[in-house]
């Protein structure tokens, strides 16, 4: 059976596959997430895909767009395609939410297995981000996570750091390493 938790030690952040796109004939990937005191991923959105964050247990903070909202257990919000979003947890409580994304996104179950094996193998910093420029590159543009506000500008950079990086062997190797 294929590894199916994933533990990214820098933002203090474990992500199970409960489904996975193939599982479900791509129509969704339903992911398991127990979040510590984390400010999470930065601001961002995807085109290929809604979000739906659905919490279980803890309070989940989540900043969709401009405005900013608390989910307690039991409570969800779904994000749709291109609208902006970030999650984190301000308290010292783990938090327990699932995310619903729809349709399923291989690439997006890819992001998480690479970056999370970045920052278990210690090639991440502090703050979750790869260490290596191209690395982080293959997993945005993989993923369709795209940077929102004054940070979209470094968006041609990361596209052409990408497509070196699939040239060069890079994103095979990140995709052998991490997802296979």
């Amino acid at each position: 059976m294929q590894k199916r938790t994933f533990v990214n030690p820098a933002i203090n952040d474990t992500a199970t596959f409960i489904k996975t796109s193939q599982e479900t004939n791509g129509e969704y990937t339903l992911l398991e997430i127990d979040l510590g005191k984390s400010d999470g991923p930065p601001l961002h959105y995807h085109n290929a895909f809604s979000e739906n964050f659905n919490v279980h247990e803890g309070i989940l903070y989540i900043q969709v767009g401009k405005d900013k909202k608390i989910l307690h257990a039991g409570e969800s919000i779904n994000v749709p395609a291109g609208m902006p979003h970030r999650f984190y947890n301000e308290t010292n409580d783990k938090v327990k939410f699932n995310i619903t994304i729809t349709p399923g996104h291989t690439g997006m179950e890819n992001f998480i297995k690479i970056l999370y094996g970045l920052a278990s193998d210690g090639l991440s910093d502090a703050k979750g981000r790869p260490k290596n420029f191209a690395h982080l590159a293959v997993a945005l543009v993989i993923s369709d996570s795209n940077a929102s506000g004054w940070m979209s500008l470094l968006s041609p950079l990361i596209k052409k750091a990408a497509k070196r990086a699939k040239k060069n062997g890079t994103e095979k190797w990140l995709l052998e390493t991490y997802c296979n």
